[in-house]
């Protein structure tokens, strides 16, 4: 059955399009048939990647500036058909409504969601009330924190795990100065196996 990783995020910067190409990366190197979901109108994705991956674009940067951020179904679906795919990566774009007409044309294409949320310490408060909007399960990620700041943030939000159980689970990701750095970064990758270990199992 087909499955998505929902990378979401209530602002910009916080390595939500970083972290979707090294997701798409992780599954090309183990031959896991993929699609991208390129929801960011600036296409991130494709201009770091050159388009290298399997993507489908929901929109063009005309149509987000034209406000028409409305859904073509029907091209949509053909693009889908084009590709072979076990698991879909989904750069969303900012502070994207749970109940818009985005969201519920992807669930009609699959409807086995794991929502990854990522922020920065400055908007850990704010994400986590955004999460509440959204049903499926959910995982948290702060991302940009110096190593003394990683077990601190991870200790204060296991609460959100185990007993509000908000999140399935909550990860940190230290400051890395350069793409190359987080891209062969073991905390990421190990964050990513346990991602799609959590996604096989929905």
């Amino acid at each position: 059955m087909n499955k998505r990783i929902r990378l979401l995020s209530l602002k910009g910067g916080v390595g939500k399009s970083t972290l979707a190409i090294q997701i798409a990366n992780y599954l090309h190197e183990v031959e896991v048939p993929f699609v991208i979901e390129e929801l960011d109108p600036l296409e991130t994705i494709c201009v770091i990647t050159s388009c290298a991956y399997p993507t489908i674009k929901y929109f063009s940067i005309n149509d987000f500036l034209y406000n028409r951020l409305k859904i073509d179904e029907k091209r949509l679906n053909k693009e889908y058909s084009r590709y072979q795919w076990k698991i879909s990566i989904a750069d969303m774009f900012t502070n994207v409504d749970p109940e818009s007409e985005i969201v519920k044309f992807q669930n009609k294409i699959t409807d086995k969601n794991l929502n990854v949320f990522i922020t920065d310490k400055f908007t850990i408060k704010e994400t986590m009330n955004y999460a509440r909007k959204w049903m499926d399960p959910k995982v948290l990620i702060v991302n940009f924190l110096e190593d003394n700041e990683r077990k601190t943030i991870e200790e204060n939000l296991l609460d959100y795990v185990y007993g509000e159980g908000l999140f399935l689970k909550v990860y940190t990701i230290p400051y890395y100065s350069s793409f190359s750095e987080f891209e062969n970064s073991s905390i990421v990758r190990n964050i990513i196996k346990d991602l799609l270990d959590i996604l096989v199992q929905l």
